[in-house]
């Protein structure tokens, strides 16, 4: 039942990403650049990203210098944005009372799942197809997080006046464990170190695991 129930759901969010408000998300900056690191972009935007980085901090001191850019084994990366939202959500679903409350081991690999090595930008991302279920499908790009875990990372086809070139280019991700597909609210945001695809509000915690 809630297979098929988020299968309506993401069907449904195909035909509104990028056009409705809830699917975007305000990076407060025109371009996508940010001159300065990760962290720092995080604390420019509390809105978005101030719990984002009590759990990076929680997570132990080599999450912090991979997040600040200062990793030599990684120093540039992408980020697949875990926002405010989903991390006071999975608090609330969870009864724990703050991110501090959050075993740190755990929060390690919930981060490390969500990064990988260099910069994917939007324009490298191939054109994918999910199947009907909603599940991964054909095209896009299969990846490895820092953790171990399989992505799939997909831009969905759209057309303009019947022209592909000149229509949005929505990028949606799955967590191949889980396999649940889920939209980017907002792309390209580039500190100096990193790329981040924010991920929608409603992303929810463990669909990593």
């Amino acid at each position: 039942m809630r297979k098929m129930l988020y299968t309506i759901w993401f069907l449904g969010s195909l035909l509104h990403v990028g056009c409705t408000k809830d699917n975007y998300i305000d990076t407060g900056i025109s371009n996508g650049r940010y001159h300065g690191n990760l962290m720092q972009y995080m604390g420019s935007n509390s809105y978005d990203w101030d719990s984002t980085i009590l759990l990076v901090r929680h997570a132990g001191d080599d999450i912090v210098r991979l997040f600040e850019g200062k990793d030599p084994e990684h120093k540039e990366i992408t980020f697949f944005g875990i926002t405010n939202h989903s991390i006071r959500r999975h608090l609330l679903e969870s009864g724990y009372q703050r991110v501090a409350d959050l075993d740190p081991e755990w929060c390690r690999e919930m981060l490390l799942r969500h990064v990988i090595d260099g910069k994917l930008y939007r324009k490298d991302i191939p054109y994918g197809e999910p199947t009907l279920y909603g599940t991964p499908g054909t095209g896009g790009s299969y990846l490895t997080t820092l953790a171990g875990t399989p992505i799939w990372v997909f831009i969905m086809k759209q057309e303009k006046n019947g022209v592909v070139e000149h229509a949005a280019k929505p990028i949606y991700i799955s967590f191949m464990n889980s396999q649940p597909i889920f939209a980017i609210a907002s792309g390209d945001i580039e500190p100096d170190n990193c790329l981040v695809h924010a991920l929608e509000y409603n992303f929810a915690l463990g669909y990593e695991e």
